[in-house]
């Protein structure tokens, strides 16, 4: 514990998908002086229970953006890291609930391939 550095360009305090996630860019930019701080194993909190849970579909736009970055992400993030690891698409379905929801979910998704 005596290389732990007492000063960091940048600290990120939690190792889950967003904390890791921000390091990973962080680095891919060439900044070297992070630190990453995690209480427990990285990725064991609410990370690992979402696992698996990768969406593509979103009501906001942004969200949606930012949902098929990280699917792009994670189908060739074993080539870049030079890491095995495994990521297999598995899909998802969305109920609606009511008339309304129905339609929401209908026009979001005219919404989604207009804009992809």
């Amino acid at each position: 514990m005596s290389d732990f550095p007492t000063s960091a360009r940048v600290v990120i305090i939690g190792g889950g998908v967003v904390g890791v996630s921000t390091l990973y860019h962080l680095a891919k930019k060439g900044w070297t002086d992070c630190v990453l701080l995690e209480k427990n194993e990285l990725t064991a909190g609410s990370t690992w229970h979402a696992a698996g849970n990768c969406p593509s579909f979103s009501t906001s736009w942004a969200v949606m953006n930012m949902q098929r970055y990280s699917l792009s992400l994670y189908k060739r993030l074993a080539a870049e890291v030079d890491y095995p690891m495994n990521y297999h698409v598995t899909g998802s379905i969305r109920l609606a609930h009511s008339k309304e929801r129905m339609q929401e979910l209908c026009a979001r998704a005219r919404w989604a391939i207009i804009r992809a």
